[in-house]
């Protein structure tokens, strides 16, 4: 895998509404006629009805992309016709940003939220950072901009979303964020060695800042031990700060350091946080988290968790850490009723 990969300019539309099923008629039909006997849809779409619906929920995906970019394409010309000027030009407006420098810390802020280790970069590497960091300038001044011609467009998405139920999903031990009353409640499935995970963790804090009160949040394990080794001891690690009252405080020092999750250095967060570090290292010599981790992995496989990091809003799902409006578009629906 690339260490580095260009940011793409994303733009997301508030998207509602609900779709029935297209085979919602199906179950009742003749699908194949065997030594003269019927065999009805039902009993064959029963054996593939998670995939039918995954296949549903990744066509919707697909749609609401394609979407994203006719309406940013849409925005952009019109913003240039009402200002004589071409896109291009819009955009150029930016690219004096590729010519401020860049500064030692920048170059280790970049690395380091990467989980990129400078020293087993090659030098030709090394050497390209600053160019990408200036490019990564110009992009994320375009994109504001984007956004703040979206903020004043008027957007009114008609794609249905397929009709998907919600599942039951315990809270397990997971240690809540946000009001306990809230109408909404989001339980995270997700691995602290996981890059899109830090992802999630910034989207989560995204929703917090936008609707308050009006959610609560819960953290549960899943740590993916077959291609995340230190994951499923950073687990047990939070655990053991959560027993001190600072298990959100440790849960975003894990995240924001996802290239120290060895053992030592699990201990050296617990220092940080001025944690009882007697206290916490014999609670994670113990292993005394493990069967909570368990338990949570046991559960979130049985509702059909495979990635990480996999949300439940209410029970519905979002996979991966999506734009903020693929959650908006769930949490304003549930507010709603």
């Amino acid at each position: 895998m690339k260490k580095f990969l260009v940011l793409g300019m994303i733009l997301s539309a508030a998207l509602v509404g609900c779709q029935k099923n297209a085979g919602d008629n199906e179950d009742e039909a003749v699908f194949v006629t065997v030594n003269g006997k019927d065999i009805k849809g039902k009993q064959v779409l029963e054996k593939i009805r998670g995939e039918l619906t995954e296949l549903e929920r990744n066509a919707y995906e697909l749609k609401r992309r394609a979407i994203e970019e006719v309406v940013q394409n849409h925005i952009l010309e019109e913003e240039a016709k009402k200002q004589g000027t071409t896109v291009q030009n819009l955009f150029s407006q930016f690219d004096g940003l590729k010519d401020k420098d860049v500064s030692k810390e920048d170059i280790k802020g970049f690395l380091g939220s990467r989980n990129i280790d400078e020293k087993k970069l090659s030098k030709a590497e090394r050497d390209s950072v600053p160019q990408i960091i200036k490019m990564q300038r110009v992009m994320e001044a375009r994109q504001r901009y984007l956004a703040e011609l979206k903020s004043k467009a008027s957007i009114q998405v008609k794609l249905k979303r397929p009709a998907e139920k919600a599942v039951t999903v315990g809270n397990g031990q997971g240690t809540a964020k946000g009001n306990k009353g809230a109408k909404v409640t989001i339980v995270e499935f997700s691995d602290f060695q996981c890059p899109f995970c830090r992802r999630g963790r910034d989207r989560l804090n995204e929703i917090v800042s936008k609707y308050g009160d009006k959610v609560q949040i819960y953290f549960r394990h899943f740590p993916l031990e077959s291609i995340h080794p230190h994951a499923f001891k950073a687990s047990e690690a939070s655990i053991c700060a959560r027993e001190q009252g600072k298990f959100w405080e440790y849960h975003d020092l894990l995240f924001d350091q996802q290239d120290k999750l060895e053992e030592k250095d699990l201990l050296a967060h617990a220092e940080t946080l001025k944690l009882d570090t007697k206290a916490f290292g014999e609670c994670l010599k113990s292993g005394k988290g493990a069967a909570e981790i368990r338990a949570d992995m046991e559960e979130a496989t049985k509702i059909g968790v495979n990635s990480t990091p996999t949300f439940f809003v209410n029970g519905f799902a979002v996979r991966g850490a999506q734009p903020l409006e693929a959650f908006s578009e769930r949490i304003d629906e549930l507010l709603s009723k």
